[in-house]
């Protein structure tokens, strides 16, 4: 029987390194983004908003529809990746109820959507969902406010969940940190010292690449690690360990 993954935010670096990984394992694979296609890799794309998912009936029952079609008659999912996110940085509060109505919609209730309506497709074949977190659920900077409480619920949400759907299907959560992507990149380009400046303060003196994350995203996935459920995996490269006071 074929494997089938179904992958949101497949246009960043991050959601296209996990559908290299999984296609890689020749899984078929349904990628959602906002932006537009990026990854060959993909079975099926829909260009959609997961803000608007949320708001509209009418769009998420097309959607959903789309993705049922897709796995035809027989079909189930076995893996289940919610790696989209909306991340809105400031420091100046209060904060417009409408990015907070984004942030949480995107980061928080689309998961959850996503995860409950194709609850029977995974059941069939004991599915995992991996939520893509992020180190912000526990640790946060100044202006995170808003992106850091919706992890910690998407963290929440992972462990219920869990305890919800038993043995259904498994649903773990990872909590990464900073990630060598092209839009990070981006972020330091009139400063690109601050990179190195970055990456010394880990451990490790680096930050993880996006393969890393997807491997881990694949391995949690296996059925080989099937009484991993309902955990929230620190993937920092050791900076969670770490003060910065000053010496």
């Amino acid at each position: 029987m074929p494997n089938f993954a179904v992958i949101t935010g497949t246009s960043g670096a991050i959601g296209s390194a996990i559908a290299d990984r999984f296609k890689m394992a020749n899984y078929n694979i349904c990628g959602i983004d906002i932006a537009e296609r990026q990854n060959s890799n993909l079975d099926l794309f829909i260009k959609a908003d997961l803000n608007t998912f949320v708001i509209d009936n009418n769009m998420r029952s097309a959607l959903l529809s789309k993705i049922k079609k897709w796995l035809g008659g027989g079909n189930s999912i076995r893996a289940l990746i919610n790696n989209a996110a909306y991340q809105y940085v400031s420091k100046e509060h209060p904060i417009e109820a409408i990015e907070l109505g984004i942030s949480y919609n995107v980061n928080v209730i689309a998961p959850y959507l996503l995860i409950t309506h194709l609850a029977d497709q995974m059941t069939t074949v004991s599915g995992s969902v991996v939520n893509v977190g992020s180190i912000h659920s526990r640790l946060t900077k100044p202006g995170f406010v808003a992106y850091s409480t919706t992890k910690a619920a998407l963290s929440a949400l992972t462990r219920g969940l869990a305890v919800d759907y038993e043995d259904q299907f498994r649903i773990n959560c990872i909590e990464p940190a900073s990630v060598k992507t092209p839009m990070l990149i981006d972020g330091f380009k009139n400063n690109p010292d601050k990179i190195l400046e970055l990456e010394s303060y880990h451990p490790q003196k680096r930050i993880a690449t996006p393969e890393e994350i997807a491997e881990i995203i694949f391995q949690i996935s296996s059925s080989e690690v099937r009484f991993l459920h309902g955990a929230c995996i620190d993937v920092s490269g050791g900076i969670s360990c770490r003060l910065h006071d000053p010496a």
